[in-house]
């Protein structure tokens, strides 16, 4: 393989970048981060790895068709009660079949709560389907899985995610991502999370990107 083709294989397997110019200094002797020699031995070996299992199944399509702005909403039980989260996640590709997420700026919303979750996500493709993971960045007790099926015009991406409900409780709730129309997402002060939820539900596959218009807090 090339410098860059085993730098994207090794980068979906880690779950962070690796570099062409990191693996020839690896090449040339300098020495490798431990996560990194472990997944080499692995794939030697045949050892089974978390990310391997999977990589026969191809992607549908490159993950680049995945970049950009997306208006985002789940649900999350609070004290017994049905709560809403609402955010702009900004999808970034790295190489052909992984991304990445970061939800905001602009300050993503959360009901019931004075600090909204910040959350950041890695994921790969699989056929039509986003699996992978999430960690909230401004309460560190709640991480998670995904799974997105992305429908067909990737506007649309829709599944669940699991999380952190107790230390020996698991939560699952639906997450539904709508594309949003390019512009300065950055900037667009959210709605209620339950209303900007009401409106992504209601969203097919075949209506356009939403506007910044219609999940602003004035609309």
């Amino acid at each position: 393989m090339s410098h860059a083709g085993y730098a994207e294989y090794l980068t979906g397997l880690l779950g962070w970048r690796v570099t062409p110019e990191a693996v020839e200094n690896w090449e040339a002797g300098s020495t490798p981060p431990g996560d990194a020699v472990e997944a080499c031995l692995a794939v030697s070996s045949g050892t089974p790895r978390p990310g391997l299992l999977l990589e026969a199944v191809p992607g549908s399509f490159p993950a680049s068709a995945l970049a950009g702005p997306w208006v985002t909403a789940y649900q999350f039980s609070h004290a017994g009660m049905a709560h809403f989260h609402a955010d702009i996640a900004h999808v970034t590709a790295e190489g052909d079949r992984a991304v990445r997420a970061v939800n905001h700026p602009p300050e993503p919303r959360t009901q019931g709560r004075s600090s909204p979750f910040r959350n950041e996500i890695e994921g790969r493709l699989f056929g039509r389907h986003l699996v992978g993971t999430w960690r909230n960045t401004s309460d560190t007790r709640y991480y998670g899985a995904l799974q997105l099926a992305v429908l067909p015009g990737e506007t649309v991406m829709d599944g669940h995610y699991t999380g952190v409900a107790s230390d020996i409780e698991v939560s699952a709730h639906r997450w539904r991502w709508v594309r949003l129309e390019a512009g300065d997402a950055a900037t667009v002060a959210l709605r209620e999370p339950v209303r900007i939820y009401g409106l992504i539900m209601d969203r097919t596959q075949d209506d356009p990107p939403l506007t910044a218009a219609e999940i602003r807090e004035d609309s």
